[in-house]
């Protein structure tokens, strides 16, 4: 009777093991846990903004057309503009006043103000300047969805030390509808109007250098008033 071979030999009192859970594949888990929990409450938080958003937007933007003046106005506004710049390359002591009618003028016909026609119309200056939007908001993401909002910001133009001429907003209206303090706090702190009036201006290098020059700017009843002191 010959030997039992080596591999068929009685592992002895001992049964095998079983196999431990990786610790990895825990770890895995719990991250994919987490990620989805995440998700889930992403989803929930952006939903809950949108619906929010809608409460004081509506779906199509309200009618926005500020008035284009006749040839001559205009001309005589780009005149009046040319002249207050030329005083300013020269150094030389300069004021421009410029009506809420002038502003929409520039609004409708002038690069690349114009491009804002469709969503900006200046109402009315008092000690700031009271400006009718139609902003489109985005909705769900996406899905294409267009929210507007229709109604007022009111701007005050300032100087700062670094950028020159800024147009900071003061407050935000919807007629009829009460906006949620965060989406606010969160638009005035965004200054959205500012850099949809100034960015495309502050491209343009002479502009700018005029924009940093300027000494004081202010609103007065009816009018926008700049000045240049050397």
């Amino acid at each position: 009777m010959s030997d039992p071979t080596p591999s068929t030999l009685p592992s002895g009192p001992h049964t095998p093991a079983a196999p431990k859970r990786s610790g990895g594949c825990l770890m895995i888990l719990v991250v994919g846990g987490w990620l989805f929990a995440l998700a889930v409450w992403m989803v929930w938080h952006l939903w809950g903004q949108v619906r929010e958003v809608r409460s004081f937007t509506d779906p199509t933007p309200q009618a926005i057309a500020p008035s284009a003046p006749s040839g001559e106005e205009l001309a005589a506004l780009r005149a009046r503009l040319q002249a207050f710049a030329a005083a300013v390359d020269a150094k030389q002591p300069a004021e421009i006043e410029l009506s809420a009618a002038d502003l929409n003028h520039l609004l409708a016909v002038q690069e690349p103000l114009s491009r804002l026609q469709d969503i900006a119309k200046v109402e009315e200056i008092t000690d700031a300047l009271r400006v009718k939007v139609a902003l489109a908001l985005n909705g769900i993401p996406f899905s294409g969805e267009r929210l507007y909002l229709n109604g007022f910001i009111s701007v005050r133009p300032e100087m700062k030390k670094d950028s020159g001429l800024v147009l900071l907003t003061r407050s935000l209206e919807v007629p009829g509808r009460s906006l949620s303090e965060g989406f606010t706090k969160t638009y005035l702190e965004a200054n959205h109007l500012d850099g949809l009036a100034l960015d495309e201006l502050r491209k343009d290098q002479r502009l700018l250098a005029i924009f940093t020059k300027i000494t004081a700017v202010r609103c007065q009843p009816g009018k926008l008033v700049a000045e240049y002191l050397p």
